[in-house]
């Protein structure tokens, strides 16, 4: 059955305070696509991944490069985390809510 609801695109962003500590990309939502892209006045890197993401976890995102996830169901922004180099720096994301 097709919903009769257009999708909506969702556009924040989400800062980590304190370096080597993960931060959920956002409170629960559910969506179909999310692309994460680190900022561009970034000076380390951003990590993406699950809760325990850390610098260990993956190679990161330098400044301006971005990651896209999809998905034919859904996924909960609320489970993506990313954690940063350097305090204070951070993503802005696009995500596509149907």
């Amino acid at each position: 059955m097709a919903s009769s609801e257009s999708p909506q695109i969702i556009s924040s962003e989400a800062t980590v305070t304190t370096a080597g500590t993960a931060v959920a990309l956002s409170s629960s939502r559910r969506v179909k696509s999310v692309t994460i892209r680190a900022k561009a006045a970034n000076t380390g890197q951003i990590y993406v991944g699950g809760s325990d993401v850390d610098s260990t976890v993956n190679d990161g995102l330098d400044a301006s490069e971005s990651v896209t996830f999809e998905t034919v169901g859904w996924m909960e922004l609320a489970d993506i985390y990313i954690d940063a180099d350097t305090n204070g720096e951070g993503v802005d994301f696009y995500a596509v809510k149907a």
